[in-house]
């Protein structure tokens, strides 16, 4: 009996030591790239952040590059422009950019050679007509508010989902790349939280796949929104007439502003941002089976994106 006994604990010390056992990548490694990522909005300054790209099983902290020396070709001139760089590979300038600016980078790194990349900042997208329909609103004050005895400000708060509709005015002979997002920016704070959105369109979303619904943070905001990506493919040079739902929960109207935001993107940055999505969710649903996704960069000599977008945003005055 006591032979018998000690042959299940053998046994399962051998299994456990098998499942801890390292295995050796046994593959060709990848060069370290320079990375240049840079995202920049018309009527903002330029800045970029350059950074060392990694092997995929490194977990290490990335590299910034530091001593980089940039130069700036805009709208085919060359003005001087003073970078300052940070610790963390920031790279700000004192240049702003307009719609219409033809914009190239070309970046010096010590011991790494010259990359390069360039971008057209879009026209802002023209909209019209932006509605909404009656929401459900209290309001009350807090005259017996132990934290602020002499607030008397009368609170509004908003429950449920706020449908609207505006008409986009699509620009013809040219291919046209959108985003349409929802937030609220703190009065107080300026903190900026986005919102569920849904857009209710059978014209430009029929389920070909050519358009697309994204959970995608592009300003890395940790509240995380819907940004909703369409090209103007089905609807080019037409004025379209958008619909959709901001998902409420609970909104203080006293203290946030809503505002829907619709941004034009250059065809660079359109792909960088969904690949870059594509990306994220084949690798938090099937991690390390599955299908592997280039995200599309437009940097030469390096990886990575010098993107283009303006914007237009509309607040949206739910108390009339």
């Amino acid at each position: 009996m006591k032979h018998s006994a000690i042959i299940p604990v053998l046994a399962a010390l051998l299994f456990a030591t098998a499942c801890t056992k390292t295995i050796e990548f046994d593959g060709q490694q990848t060069q370290s790239l320079p990375v240049l990522i840079s995202l920049p909005n018309s009527d903002s300054t330029l800045s970029l952040r350059l950074t060392y790209s990694r092997f995929f099983l490194d977990n290490s902290p990335v590299t910034p590059i530091k001593n980089a020396s940039i130069r700036v070709e805009l709208n085919g001139s060359n003005p001087s422009v003073s970078f300052s760089p940070k610790d963390n590979g920031v790279y700000l300038s004192n240049l702003v950019l307009h719609d219409n600016d033809t914009l190239t980078l070309f970046v010096s790194i010590p011991n790494k050679g010259e990359i390069s990349a360039g971008c057209r900042m879009p026209f802002r997208p023209h909209i019209s007509d932006l509605a909404t329909d009656s929401i459900h609103i209290d309001s009350y004050s807090y005259p017996n508010d132990p934290y602020n005895p002499n607030d008397s400000t009368l609170h509004y708060w908003a429950e449920g989902n706020l449908h609207f509709h505006f008409t986009l005015h699509d620009a013809a002979d040219q291919d046209n790349y959108y985003m349409i997002c929802a937030y609220t920016i703190n009065n107080n704070t300026q903190y900026k939280s986005y919102y569920e959105l849904d857009i209710e369109d059978n014209i430009l979303f029929d389920n070909t796949g050519s358009n697309e619904h994204i959970n995608l943070d592009i300003e890395d905001d940790p509240s995380m929104g819907s940004q909703i990506f369409f090209t103007d493919e089905r609807i080019n040079g037409h004025n379209h007439t958008i619909k959709g739902q901001i998902c409420y929960h609970y909104a203080d109207l006293s203290q946030e502003t809503p505002y829907i935001e619709v941004r034009a993107l250059s065809r660079d940055t359109y792909l960088h941002l969904i690949t870059k999505n594509k990306q994220s969710q084949s690798n938090d649903i099937l991690g390390f089976i599955s299908e592997p996704v280039q995200i599309h960069s437009n940097v030469h000599g390096g990886i990575g994106i010098l993107g283009a977008q303006s914007a237009v945003v509309q607040p949206i005055n739910l108390i009339k």
